[in-house]
């Protein structure tokens, strides 16, 4: 998308037009610049940033209900409100939106919905009855539209929340298909990465908001995506088909809290005991089972010792030597750990060994 701000319109209300190109797959595009009335632009529910998030809500059958209905849903984002007051204040854009042939928003939304807000505000003022846009020529295809918002919000500057960045990136892999290196070479990612996207959008969006639907629902991507990048969780699914559903439960009934409580799954379902009290009371109950034989998962104390030891345990021979050439502050650290564990250990009641 060229960054080419929006020259202001002609004092007689006519059209400006300017052109410009971009290029997309090696393909030159050729766009075409024009002051579209504002009643014309309308808003896509197949935008990447519309139709993952409104996934599985109910939605108007007629266009005049259905452009409302995505209008609300972006002006609820607060974000949008700085937007609307800087468009206000500086009486019109800094860039222009991107339109289909027949004026469906490309890219642009946010400030297709603020010219809608200022025009309802104020009808009375010209600034707001045309908004500046970039016409995409008729013949562009749909997979080169997909590339173009992929650079822009999912490896750009200005990018999409996680869920719908990573419903974008299992669109160009299932739609347009795109294998995950070409997704990865175009949107600057690892294909670990894009797999794990992949993989997380399509059982939130297969399995999770089939079986618990509702707006709210892609709120929880982030339990998904802790789940496919964790790579003993991914073991585990491989081997045990069946844990990816449970896991769907756990989180659709609220028995794990919070999305990184995910991390500690691992050691939960390779615990018998853990993985009961999962299934019956939840997370905190699970972990109740774990601490029992591990107090360092809660405490940050025995974290702390847990992670002295194994660093003491595999010292190497440079941080010996410290030792050895007589350095005083490394052996006034060690004094003072070792006067603090027997403190430690007498105020606990252990005996001295």
């Amino acid at each position: 998308m060229p960054s080419v701000k929006s020259a202001p319109q002609s004092k007689g209300g006519s059209d400006e037009m300017l052109f410009d190109r971009i290029t997309i797959e090696g393909k030159s595009i050729d766009l075409k610049g024009a002051n579209i009335p504002i009643q014309k632009v309308r808003l896509d529910p197949q935008n990447p940033r519309l139709v993952n998030t409104l996934f599985g809500s109910p939605q108007p059958t007629s266009e005049k209900d259905l452009q409302s209905f995505l209008a609300e849903t972006l002006w609820a984002d607060p974000n949008i409100r700085d937007l609307f007051r800087q468009v206000q204040a500086n009486r019109g854009l800094t860039e222009r939106i991107l339109v289909t042939e027949d004026n469906v928003v490309i890219e642009g939304n946010c400030r297709t919905v603020v010219y809608r807000k200022l025009r309802e505000q104020d009808p009375s003022e010209m600034a707001w009855t045309k908004i500046p846009a970039w016409v995409l020529p008729p013949a562009i295809k749909k997979r080169e539209i997909a590339i173009l918002q992929g650079e822009m919000h999912v490896a750009g500057k200005i990018t999409w929340a996680s869920f719908e960045k990573a419903g974008h990136v299992f669109r160009l892999h299932n739609e347009h298909l795109m294998t995950q290196d070409e997704i990865a070479s175009r949107l600057r990612m690892s294909k670990s990465k894009v797999n794990q996207l992949i993989r997380a959008f399509e059982t939130m969006h297969v399995k999770y908001l089939r079986r618990y639907p509702g707006a709210a629902g892609v709120h929880k991507f982030s339990y998904f995506e802790e789940f496919f990048k964790n790579p003993l969780l991914r073991t585990a699914a491989s081997r045990d088909p069946g844990l990816v559903d449970r896991f769907v439960d756990w989180v659709g009934t609220g028995k794990i809290l919070e999305g990184r409580h995910v991390r500690e799954l691992p050691e939960i379902i390779a615990n018998e005991q853990a993985q009961k009290a999962l299934d019956r009371a939840g997370y905190l109950a699970a972990l109740r089972v774990l601490e029992e034989n591990n107090p360092a998962l809660t405490s940050t104390l025995y974290r702390a010792l847990q992670r002295a030891t194994i660093e003491l345990r595999d010292a190497g021979t440079p941080d010996l030597q410290e030792i050895r050439n007589g350095n005083q502050a490394a052996i006034r650290i060690v004094e003072d750990l070792n006067a603090a564990l027997n403190r430690f250990r007498t105020i606990a009641g252990l005996e001295e060994k």
